[in-house]
């Protein structure tokens, strides 16, 4: 099968399919991490197909495609597609990732959850970093959990989603010792570096979160076709994100040194692991 293009909205990869079937030529459409990807055969009527296609993407609202999706029944109304979304949405979500994901997603939100309903004070709390040296080793936890500790609503959520979507993929692709080695290394890093370069009160899944953008961008450059990779706009767009944490342009405070080192130890994790072939 070839792929003719990707979609990022379903219902015009559908229109689009719906018209190339009543064309006789033979495709269907296959849903990745990110895309709706139209795959046809490889036939004499490719060329037609590709053809067809710049002039969908010219005018992808013309009433031909529409009348085409009414003809075959594939036409749904919003809210039949939104019944749809809601019946699998949990399937979906649970499909996607595994045990390790999900542990680590539950318990931020369950720590979350305490700490909003005033049970304990994240910092100082049994999770906050050390606050003084030399270590106290017995207590050697503190080197990873700030990264379980979040202190808002957007914080939170803009961690477990990105989490949730890049972890799912490793943890899947790659087994649970990878998806564990990314969140102990990075977070040591992070946590470590925020210490050192700024202060010892911080928090988040964000120094984990950037690993996870750096192994998956940089193992995907490495090995081209791989399901473990991160486009380059999504890649850009947090770029653009953890330089504005550095100027100081979000709206929220971020532990920037921890995004920073992170992000080098997931690079580095990608690096040795296409280099060893595991």
């Amino acid at each position: 099968m070839f792929t003719l293009h990707q979609f990022q909205n379903l219902r015009a990869a559908q229109a689009f399919s719906d018209y190339l079937t009543a064309l006789n030529i033979k495709n269907k459409i296959q849903h990745d991490d990110f895309y709706y990807q139209l795959l046809i055969e490889q036939s004499p009527l490719l060329p037609r197909a590709q053809a067809e296609l710049e002039l969908f993407l010219q005018n992808p609202n013309d009433p031909k495609y529409i009348s085409v999706s009414w003809h075959t029944g594939t036409t749904n109304n919003d809210s039949d597609h939104l019944a749809y979304v809601h019946s699998n949405i949990i399937s979906n979500f649970i499909s996607h990732a595994g045990l390790i994901t999900h542990s680590v997603f539950a318990f931020c939100v369950v720590i979350f959850t305490l700490t909003s309903l005033g049970f304990f004070n994240p910092i100082p709390s049994v999770f906050a970093f050390f606050t003084q040296q030399p270590f106290d080793y017995t207590q050697s936890w503190r080197f990873v959990t700030p990264a379980f500790l979040h202190f808002s609503l957007l914080h939170i959520v803009f961690n477990l989603l990105w989490w949730w979507q890049l972890g799912g993929i490793v943890e899947k692709q790659h087994g649970k010792q990878r998806i564990l080695i990314l969140f102990f290394f990075s977070a040591v890093a992070a946590n470590l570096a925020q210490y050192y370069l700024v202060s010892p009160y911080f928090g988040g899944l964000s120094g984990v979160v950037y690993g996870l953008v750096g192994y998956c961008w940089l193992y995907g450059k490495l090995n081209k076709g791989s399901e473990v990779n991160l486009p380059n706009s999504y890649f850009i767009f947090l770029m653009a994100w953890l330089v504005f944490g550095f100027v100081d342009l979000l709206p929220v405070n971020v532990a920037n040194y921890a995004h920073l080192l992170g992000l080098f130890a997931g690079l580095v994790l990608a690096a040795i692991c296409s280099k060893i072939k595991i």
